[in-house]
């Protein structure tokens, strides 16, 4: 039976960025000229909380979580083949950061399900954890990369995802430090419209802004910490095989078809 071939894995990081791009420009210019927010600087969520946006919103959050948790495998995989095991450090971040970086995407899944004017509450928990998780991931993965250099990979790439990680937990900071600020304030006077209209002479518009930008920042940051697997991707190739354990599926699989797994089995041949 002959795999099936995977030969450009870089695909995964490269398709995500332009999912992921194409669904936050796609949205902030539709709710902007269907006059659902203002154009100064809107929250990403705000951009997609109200239909339709919130429909197309959803779509492109879900994709990209799909190619993310892709992207994370396959980083997971490639580690563990060049690792083998032989440095247990290694071996621990590499599980750790694929199972934060499924709790992160999961927050993505939870952000997408819930628009922000639907059900603020799950909305948020899942912004949460999709930020928090996420500069944890990046945190992890900095640090595998440092232990992998020089053996696997050069020192300048870690030096490349220590800024990028630096960067997107102070954008986190910023958006966390400021954000509950910034709403205590416009929420002390009464308005007829929502936060995604707000305007330059309203209370707390410049912290809402400022939080806004720490927050696009971020998820920039994101996808340029992804874009850092493109070049390491281009040099692996991934197979699926399929097994059958029977030639006619009314037959029950007898033992002498099943392949023993033992812990040198890989996940991917």
């Amino acid at each position: 039976m002959s795999p099936w071939a995977f030969m450009r894995v870089n695909y995964f990081p490269m398709t995500l960025g332009v999912v992921f791009s194409l669904g936050l420009v796609t949205c902030f210019v539709v709710s902007v000229l269907r006059g659902d927010v203002s154009p100064y600087m809107p929250f990403i969520s705000e951009t997609g909380g109200k239909y339709p946006e919130a429909g197309i919103f959803s779509i492109f959050l879900y994709l990209s979580s799909i190619l993310g948790l892709s992207t994370m495998f396959t980083r997971f995989l490639i580690v563990d083949e060049l690792n083998r095991g032989i440095d247990r450090t290694i071996d621990i971040l590499n599980k750790s950061s694929i199972v934060i970086g499924f709790i992160a995407l999961m927050g993505m899944v939870v952000v997408a399900a819930y628009p922000m004017t639907s059900v603020p509450t799950a909305h948020g928990i899942g912004a949460n954890v999709l930020f928090l998780g996420g500069v944890i991931y990046a945190a992890l993965q900095t640090w595998l990369s440092y232990k992998m250099s020089p053996y696997y990979n050069g020192i300048k790439i870690c030096h490349i995802r220590l800024t990028i990680a630096i960067l997107t937990a102070i954008a986190l900071i910023v958006m966390l430090a400021v954000g509950p600020k910034a709403m205590s304030e416009w929420t002390s006077e009464p308005h007829s419209h929502w936060t995604g209209s707000k305007m330059p002479q309203e209370k707390g518009f410049v912290l809402m802004v400022v939080s806004s930008v720490a927050e696009w920042t971020m998820a920039i940051m994101f996808l340029a910490y992804y874009f850092t697997f493109i070049r390491e991707f281009q040099k692996v190739c991934l197979h699926l095989r399929v097994q059958l354990l029977v030639q006619h599926f009314d037959e029950e699989p007898q033992e002498v078809n099943v392949a023993v797994a033992t812990e040198r089995t890989p996940i991917v041949m």
